[in-house]
């Protein structure tokens, strides 16, 4: 039963969107973590998303 749930959540959340969304914010994550750590100023570009 919990397996039915985990893949219909799965499923639900599998959206061109949401993918995307995850995608961009896991590597702006990963630059801001890196130039942390490097000490070097982050490229913190606001502006819309670029498809």
């Amino acid at each position: 039963m919990k397996l039915l749930v985990v893949i219909a959540v799965a499923l639900a959340l599998n959206s061109c969107n949401t993918c995307i969304g995850i995608g961009r914010d896991t590597v702006q994550g990963y630059n801001w973590t890196k130039s942390k750590i490097q000490g070097t100023p982050s490229d913190d570009s606001a502006g819309a998303p670029v498809y």
